[in-house]
Formats: C-alpha cells, structure tokens, sequence
C-alpha cells in the first residue's frame, strides 16, 4: 500500500524486502502468508496534498478496508500465539497491524504491550493539525486515541494503546502539533538528538523501562526512514540528519535481548527511490537483528 503516503512507490516493499532475503534472514519456522489484497484508487480521482481536516481525500476508504483486514489477520495470528511480522507499504498500515495486537491482548485479558514507534516521523497528526493531510502520518495518533475518525472506526473500543507505555524513537521530523503530544506521563519521545550524547544501549534500556518493565510485552513498528538517506536511500520521505545502521543495530539487539517483543512491522521501503536495493537490504537485516535471528558484527 502506498496511498496513505506521500506518493506512490511504497506498494512495492513488500516484494523488494522479500527478494532481497527476509525469509532466510529470519529463520526456520517462517509462514508467509502472502499480501493483504489493496485495490487500486480509481484514476479518475485525484488526490490533492495538503490539510483535509474532513477527511474528506478519495484514498480514505481504500485505507480504512486495507487496515480493517490486517487487523482481523493479525488479532487471529496473535491470539493463535504466533508472532506477527508485518511488511510494508506505507506506514498507514500500522493502524490494522498494531490494532490487532490490542484487540487480541484486551480479548484475552491481558495487559495490552507497550509500544515502540521507531521512525522519523511523530506519526502523531490528527486530520486538525496534518500540514500534509497524509493518512500514513496519523496512525500513532489514531492508536494512543488522540482521535482520527477515518481510523477509530477500523480500531474499535478495544485497539488501542496506553500514552504512557509508548515511546518514539530516532524521531527529528515533528510538526508543532504533534510536539505537543510528547510530555512525562507519555507519548515518550527519545529523539535522534538523544543520540548524540548517550549510548545506543543505554538509551534502549531507558526505552525497554518505560514501555516494557520486568519482561512485559511490547509491539514494534519500525520504519526504515528512521536512517539517514545516505544509508537507507529508498524511502518516499527522507529526513537528512538521520541514524546510520550500527546505532539502529545496537538498539534493536537491545530490544532483542530483553525478549517482549511479539509484533513487528517494518515498512516505508521504496524500491523506486532505492539505490540497488540497499534499503531493501538494510531492512531485511535489522529486521532479523530485531528479531534476534541475525548476527551482526559491530
């Protein structure tokens, strides 16, 4: 999918993370079980850029029918006791991934995870304070309950995370409503400032504390554009100044040996913005790092 994001090319992610090796990067025991089908958007509609506080854009229901099906695949993954991966496709898609870990979590009475948002971006927007109008930068707004009707109706009373086991990593891409969003209590913000003066591993423990205490479980959704371009070129909305892959490295050994994590996505790989598939690459290994089925020299 990649009509939630800042144009087309995302939708090509999956089948670019896929032939540059995932499967093999993460082991025996794997099931693909394929794509969500995503119907094209009729040509005759356009998409205008810019503030839709309505949401009133044409990709919406397309949107809103690809997140409902993810999370129904998903809750049934995770309440069968298996652990989700998820690849994408812009990251819109999180709200059907991440919902289906909630809803099956609430279902069985348990806790709901924590969650970890590794990305440039806030994801934080509501349709009132989107510059963009850009579905695929409202999902964590959507999942913590900030309010985005156009998702709130596919995450449902029960697909929702709590604030203050939340927290936003390697983040240097915030509008001012979203800045807002970040304070003590949680959303949690370790933005890639932070990285400048403070171990990798350190600041992943003090993230695993907040959102994952004493073992408990936590959900990841990790977009690729949290590197630099220079590293990770094949995204559809590069933040220069980014992390480079040693430290995003130590960070996702460190949440691998902590040994919560029961979902991940990784998504925004563009294939057409990539350079012979070096991002397609570099997802691929962090994401067998994330899941500790990947040895990587530091």
């Amino acid at each position: 999918m990649d009509i939630g994001g800042a144009g087309p090319g995302a939708s090509g992610g999956p089948e670019g993370v896929r032939e540059a090796g995932l499967l093999r990067a993460i082991g025996a025991g794997v099931l693909d079980l394929g794509d969500i089908n995503v119907e094209s958007l009729d040509a005759s509609l356009k998409i205008v850029r810019g503030p839709d506080p309505e949401s009133t854009r044409p990709e919406w229901p397309l949107i809103q029918r690809v997140c409902a099906s993810l999370c129904e695949r998903v809750e049934s993954i995770v309440t069968e006791g298996h652990f989700p991966l998820v690849v994408g496709g812009d990251h819109a898609l999180a709200v059907g991934s991440m919902a289906g870990v909630a809803r099956a979590f609430r279902a069985s009475g348990r806790p709901v995870p924590g969650l970890i948002w590794f990305d440039a971006h806030g994801d934080l927007n509501t349709p009132n304070t989107s510059p963009s109008g850009n579905p695929h930068g409202m999902p964590a707004a959507a999942l913590l309950g900030y309010g985005v009707p156009s998702f709130d109706n596919v995450i449902g009373p029960d697909g929702f995370f709590d604030r203050s086991r939340s927290a936003f990593v390697g983040c240097r891409d915030l509008d001012d409503g979203e800045k807002t969003r970040f304070n003590d209590s949680g959303p949690h913000l370790f933005g890639d400032d932070r990285f400048r003066n403070e171990r990798p591993e350190d600041l992943a423990d003090r993230v695993l504390d907040l959102v994952a205490p004493n073992g408990a479980p936590f959900a990841l959704s990790f977009d690729i554009d949290v590197l630099d371009p220079v590293h990770a070129p094949g995204v559809n909305l590069p933040v220069d100044k980014g992390l480079d892959p040693d430290t995003v490295r130590r960070v996702l050994r460190r949440f691998a040996d902590h040994g919560g994590m029961i979902a991940m996505d990784v998504v925004e790989v563009d294939p057409t913005s990539d350079r012979d598939g070096v991002t397609a690459g570099l997802a691929v290994e962090l994401t067998g790092v994330a899941l500790g089925t990947s040895i990587v020299s530091a």
